[in-house]
């Protein structure tokens, strides 16, 4: 059989909290759909998330200070001259108003990336740091197996402030016993601002300004293209330009991988119906997400040998060859 004539995953349906034709589902786009309830959720959510960090040892606030009085010196040298930002990517994230365009976003996603990984093990003493490298180790653990020759060049696509640019630079390093040429991309200025802050010492070769379904560089230069957390923020159409994208700038052989939440997780479809109305309020495209066939959509762009790989009890890694 072919190996790109169909997908080698399943998708599954929907957690019914966010389908809206199940009943909790409707009642939750409902409640949502009430623009004063909707704003409580958003501030509900953004506190219940800095106090959860702070109580775990994460200094949300003092970081996201110290940061934004790093970075804004960077804005200039972070913003590409002719970029049109899409009109889905104005919508608003994670609580706040102006989406990934703000220097709030860009300032306490770093510390938004540790809440995350210390929440996949709530229940184990871990340090932020520990829980971090924890879920990174076994993300590219998922992806090794298919990577069948050496990676020279790759690229972290919606790389946010560069907390998995950054892993992956370190894995891969390793991994080839060389310096590997490791550049991320994203259309928030700010977070690749923040990203500049982090990578103080310049070891990503480059951060890139542009839209992933339109990053205008050149074809079939990549080994290997990561998109960490990404997909969950994007509308289907979206999603299918930026796999689209992927296959144009991957050389014959290359590899992406997409990590983001698992739909067929125990945990995400058995989250208590609170929580999924605060998740939901703050993630616009969760939805569409939860709906696309993943496996199906890089099949239809071109790509073989899919697999999928629950790389913890939350997360999952489709990994998938040119």
């Amino acid at each position: 059989m072919n190996p790109c004539s169909a997908p080698a995953v399943s998708a599954s349906t929907p957690p019914n909290w966010v389908d809206d034709r199940t009943p909790l589902g409707w009642l939750i786009a409902r409640v949502l759909a009430v623009e004063p309830l909707r704003q409580l959720l958003f501030l509900q959510a953004r506190r219940m998330m800095i106090r959860t960090a702070e109580r775990r040892g994460i200094p949300w606030r003092a970081r996201r200070d110290a940061l934004q009085e790093q970075a804004e010196p960077l804005l200039a040298q972070s913003t590409a001259e002719g970029i049109t930002t899409p009109a889905y990517y104005r919508a608003r994230f994670h609580a706040y108003a102006e989406g990934n365009l703000c220097w709030a976003a860009a300032c306490e996603a770093e510390q938004a990336t540790a809440s995350v990984a210390l929440r996949v093990w709530k229940e184990e003493a871990l340090s932020a740091e520990a829980a971090q490298a924890r879920m990174r180790e076994a993300i590219f653990a998922a992806i090794e197996p298919s990577l069948t020759g050496p990676v020279r060049q790759a690229l972290d696509i919606g790389c946010s402030v560069g907390v998995g640019t950054l892993a992956l630079k370190d894995w891969l390093d390793a991994r080839e016993r060389a310096s590997v040429a490791v550049s991320g991309l994203d259309l928030s200025p700010q977070m690749l601002a923040v990203a500049r802050v982090r990578d103080a010492d310049g070891r990503i070769q480059a951060w890139h300004h542009a839209a992933a379904e339109a990053s205008g560089l050149p074809a079939e230069s990549v080994d290997l293209i990561t998109g960490q957390f990404l997909c969950h923020e994007l509308p289907a159409a979206a999603t299918h330009a930026v796999l689209a994208e992927a296959a144009r700038l991957l050389r014959p052989g290359g590899v992406v991988a997409l990590v983001d939440q698992d739909p067929e997780s125990e945990v995400i479809r058995a989250m208590p119906a609170p929580l999924a109305t605060l998740l939901k309020s703050t993630e616009p495209y969760l939805e569409d997400y939860f709906r696309l066939d993943l496996a199906a959509a890089l099949a239809d762009a071109g790509f073989c040998r899919i697999r999928r790989v629950a790389s913890d009890h939350r997360h999952r890694v489709m990994v998938a060859s040119r």
